[in-house]
């Protein structure tokens, strides 16, 4: 289908309401697939919103999925030739000998086969109509679908912080500061207890340095010092939408701001701004934030002393203390 929607009305604004949006958008709906990415992400800001758009389009993707799995309708010779010898056994209703002008064996066939291929065809549409209606009741999720990230969108301008409080394997708690810089993937996480602990770990592609800022002990390779921050990965988050394994939940409020939610691969729900900026990571079981602070800063507001990977002065190679 050409992406040449000019015979379609114009499609509103984002912050247009009412039911002439809906007829609207509903029309766009039908052909969103073949719609260039700036109509898509003015779809996506409508149906986030509105319920009864969110249904159609999923709807419309199952009606989709259906049909496109469904085999050819047309009978097999098989088909045929089981059910000619049954139609040909039926009795004939007598008729005057004049009036009767048997069927030539070519046009019975014919005639046989558009019979069974049009009986087929309204199976298919009865069996589209009992699935859709099925799996809307009881096998479909209703959460909107087609939630695309934009193609010009870009996290690494940017370094992405946050700070949460663990326990340890004996029960200890202790606080985590991490600063990821997302544009050259270089990282500063700081582990702290009390007066008891406060390491700082620097990595980059390469290796992590570890210090022990009350101890003056230095050690390289201590990975197991640094975080794992893999769910802000924006390549594979717009992979995982797009082949559905992450899937998109609707929109929600968040500490008083309206996000996007996502639930992941692995469980956990992702909510990103209307920048399409991540704010949190809720956990699946309790529905709690991960982080107590998420904030993603203009990597030009960063002092690169932070990325500093040199042995400070006073420090000494040796090995660091386990980690709670």
């Amino acid at each position: 289908m050409s992406r040449d929607n000019t015979d379609l009305p114009p499609l509103p604004a984002a912050d247009q309401v009412g039911p002439e949006v809906c007829i609207i958008v509903r029309l766009y709906l039908a052909v969103i697939d073949d719609l260039p990415l700036e109509q898509v992400q003015l779809l996506n800001s409508h149906i986030v919103t509105c319920t009864a758009c969110s249904e159609e389009l999923r709807m419309l993707g199952q009606a989709t999925r259906l049909v496109s799995s469904s085999a050819n309708s047309a009978p097999s010779p098989r088909v045929d030739k089981a059910i000619r010898p049954m139609i040909e056994n039926q009795p004939t209703p007598q008729r005057p000998v004049a009036a009767f002008r048997p069927m030539p064996r070519r046009t019975r066939t014919r005639r046989l086969a558009w019979i069974v291929g049009e009986l087929l065809a309204a199976a298919l549409v009865l069996a589209l109509i009992a699935s859709t209606h099925f799996f809307g009741l009881f096998g479909g999720s209703s959460a909107p679908q087609g939630f695309v990230l934009p193609t010009s969108l870009s996290w690494s301008q940017y370094v992405l912080f946050h700070s949460e409080t663990r326990t340890g394997s004996h029960g200890e708690v202790y606080q985590v500061e991490s600063y990821h810089d997302l544009g050259t993937g270089t990282m500063h996480v700081e582990t702290k207890m009390d007066e008891e602990l406060d390491v700082v770990a620097v990595s980059d592609d390469h290796d992590t340095l570890g210090m022990d800022m009350i101890h003056h002990v230095a050690e390289m390779g201590a990975h197991q010092w640094s975080v794992d921050d893999s769910m802000f990965n924006l390549d594979t988050l717009r992979h995982d939408l797009l082949t559905r394994s992450d899937v998109y939940l609707g929109t929600a409020t968040f500490q008083g701001k309206a996000v996007y939610r996502i639930r992941s691969k692995d469980g956990f729900i992702i909510l990103l701004d209307r920048q399409y900026l991540p704010v949190n990571l809720l956990h699946a079981g309790t529905g709690k934030p991960m982080y107590a602070t998420l904030q993603f800063i203009p990597a030009s507001q960063v002092s690169s002393s932070m990325w500093n990977m040199s042995v400070p002065q006073g420090f000494h190679m040796g090995t660091l203390p386990a980690k709670p």
